[in-house]
């Protein structure tokens, strides 16, 4: 429906078709996001459909560059004590509130504050665990003081949940409020209807000039949806692809998808808490007798296996090795049974396992493959089970009711241990219960190493530790994939999949 009403709106408003382009909209581009967001209030919002647009409406001390590193945000410079336990900022003289009023190193003081609140809602508000407090030394410079080294921050500094607060008083509704609203990003609000677009303009004080006047970003959750209109002309970026319509597209345009690795992995975790997965080897046994390769290539979106739990793209990081990556498909399903049989199942005591998913098809697809993988190699009787999201998030806490469940991760920051961490024993996202001294000892170790190049050795060591004792089944890793219109400059694939507007720019025409 809202699809349809979108492109009502368009015809009559006259967004015009990709040939022919009316003069109204030389500066304007329109941008796919998937869906609402849930919230406009940086310190509140936790979903990509927000993230998208904030990163337009805010800059943190850290910005991101097109391709997705750190770079000088708010802050011109920085500096790291030798211990690793206060960094220092140095603000930019010309970074301005859309008001008029200077950024201080105040105002990130505020922002840090009202998220460790008491009363704060922030689901990110654990990625300031490390941080002692923030500390205003004068209104151009800013000490973050940690109590323990944090090597990620720099990178936690670029998301939302670290943006600046305007001194002005920000109620709840001011964030979406298009005449309530004070930024210092690139672009202001302009507007936004209830469920619908979001329209923002070029904030005219911003430290950098940029190309494009007015970014619209539509809702729309329908990927075949977005398709249409970008076929027709009425969308320059595309939130996604549709699956079916990969292949074809790119030969049809190939100069307009963009399909580049990202930062996610889709993954299998067990039951480590009961029997029968309290036993390494039977993990083992299913993780190996998963065709990584195979499956990929059947749901058919130019995923990547995955073997570890740290997706390729992150600077400095080498990643585990897995031996039995480099077997052949035919030497993994034969010692995937010889550890099955040595677990105690064969044909005649077959094992019996509860597949637990969510609704939506390349969730149902997975599971169908995986369980025809599991049966024709070991001979397990896999029973399936779909459960509606919100069931499905709240059996994650009924642990006897699931022994395998799929799951995934999106790394919030461009660093290993986004990922690493997830496994500690303590992290609420250990879905497996995963309890090992050792592997917490080296994320800890890590955490305190100064030196980046030792530090990427210690969570790889982690890492191959974690993968030793199978706790998941790593299955692929995520790619982005989006359609970019043949005019749109600036769009830079990167590992985030984080894509500021500011970089945007049309193309010349020939």
């Amino acid at each position: 429906m809202l699809a349809s009403a979108l492109l009502l709106v368009c015809a009559v408003a006259g967004c015009g078709s990709e040939s022919g382009r009316s003069d109204e909209r030389a500066t304007v581009i329109y941008r796919g996001n998937g869906g609402e967001p849930g919230s406009l209030d940086p310190a509140v919002a936790e979903d990509i459909h927000a993230f998208n647009v904030l990163s337009d409406l805010y800059e943190g001390l850290v910005s991101l560059s097109a391709d997705g590193q750190p770079e000088p945000g708010v802050a011109e410079s920085w500096s790291v004590s030798a211990d690793g336990l206060t960094y220092s900022f140095r603000l930019r003289e010309n970074a301005l509130w859309s008001n008029g009023d200077k950024v201080t190193a105040d105002h990130f003081v505020n922002a840090y504050r009202r998220v460790k609140s008491p009363q704060s809602t922030s689901a990110y508000a654990f990625l300031f665990d490390p941080v002692l407090d923030y500390v205003a030394i004068d209104e151009s410079t800013l000490e973050i003081r940690l109590i323990e080294p944090a090597p990620h921050l720099i990178a936690v500094l670029s998301m939302p949940i670290a943006f600046p607060m305007p001194a002005i008083e920000m109620e709840p509704g001011s964030f979406a409020s298009p005449e309530k609203f004070v930024g210092n990003g690139a672009y202001l609000l302009s507007s936004r209807e209830a469920g619908g677009a979001v329209h923002l303009r070029r904030n005219s004080l911003y430290r950098e000039d940029v190309a494009i006047d007015e970014i619209v970003f539509l809702p729309i959750v329908d990927p075949l949806a977005e398709l249409n209109m970008f076929r027709s002309g009425e969308l320059d970026i595309t939130h996604t692809i549709p699956i079916e319509h990969i292949t074809a597209l790119r030969q049809s345009a190939p100069n307009e998808v963009r399909i580049a690795p990202s930062l996610a992995l889709y993954y299998l975790a067990f039951d480590l808490t009961e029997p029968p997965f309290n036993d390494p080897a039977l993990r083992h046994a299913l993780s190996m007798a998963i065709d990584r390769e195979q499956l990929v290539e059947l749901i058919g979106r130019g995923e990547r296996p995955a073997f570890g739990i740290v997706p390729d793209g992150i600077p400095g990081y080498g990643g585990a090795q897995v031996e039995w990556s480099h077997f052949s498909a035919s030497e993994r399903r034969s010692r995937a049974l010889e550890l099955y049989n040595a677990a105690g199942y064969d044909e005649s005591e077959p094992l019996t396992v509860k597949y637990t998913y969510d609704t939506g098809d390349i969730h149902e697809k997975v599971a169908l493959i995986v369980a025809s993988m599991w049966h024709e190699t070991l001979g397990i009787d896999v029973q399936l089970e779909k459960k509606e999201w919100q069931y499905f998030l709240d059996t994650r806490d009924q642990r006897s009711e699931w022994q395998v469940m799929r799951f995934a991760w999106f790394g919030d920051y461009n660093h290993a241990s986004t990922f690493t961490n997830i496994f500690r024993s303590t992290d609420e996202q250990n879905l497996s219960q995963f309890d090992n001294p050792q592997y917490d000892s080296l994320l800890a170790a890590a955490s305190r190493e100064p030196d980046p190049g030792r530090q990427a050795d210690l969570l790889a060591e982690a890492e191959t530790l974690l993968l030793a004792e199978h706790p998941i089944a790593p299955l692929y890793f995520f790619v982005s994939k989006h359609l970019v219109a043949s005019h749109i400059g600036g769009f830079d694939q990167n590992a985030l999949d984080r894509h500021p507007s500011r970089f945007l720019y049309l193309e010349a025409d020939d």
